[in-house]
């Protein structure tokens, strides 16, 4: 029988594994009622100005980025992991392709935190300065 810590830590790996095979039903499941996700850190040009988002919200705005902006955008296997006591931090890149052609290659720290098996809370740590030039040059 796994531990709730060993539990933890595969959602955690399930929330990137969903994410990349587009699976946002299975990403849902992993996800307590009252799931909040937020962006860090405050300078960072955020999706719609809005830096903390509920769970049908972070999920709609998953779908559209994924579906939308991105050909394709896969978060690669964990280069750090920490575990304690109701948390996961991962800190993990990405490779992915714009629908227009830009290679995508971010850096973030991702900080889950757990009610139980359920993911309540997530802080997603990105390369500012990489995101901030990367989504100018797509819009601009």
């Amino acid at each position: 029988m796994a531990t709730a810590q060993t539990k933890q830590l595969e959602n955690a790996n399930a929330f990137l594994s969903h994410l990349n095979a587009l699976d946002f039903d299975a990403l849902a499941d992993l996800l307590a009622p009252d799931f909040t996700h937020e962006y860090f850190p405050a300078s960072l040009s955020l999706p719609g100005g809005k830096a903390r988002r509920g769970k049908e919200e972070m999920l709609e705005l998953f779908k559209h980025a994924w579906l939308t902006v991105f050909e394709y955008i896969t978060f690669l296997k964990p280069t750090d992991v920490i575990q304690g006591s109701d948390a996961v931090v991962f800190h993990v890149k990405s490779d992915g392709m714009s629908k227009s052609g830009k290679k995508y290659n971010n850096e973030y720290m991702l900080t889950f935190h757990f009610i139980g098996e359920k993911i309540i809370y997530m802080k997603e740590f990105a390369d500012s300065k990489y995101s901030d030039s990367y989504f100018a040059d797509l819009t601009g």
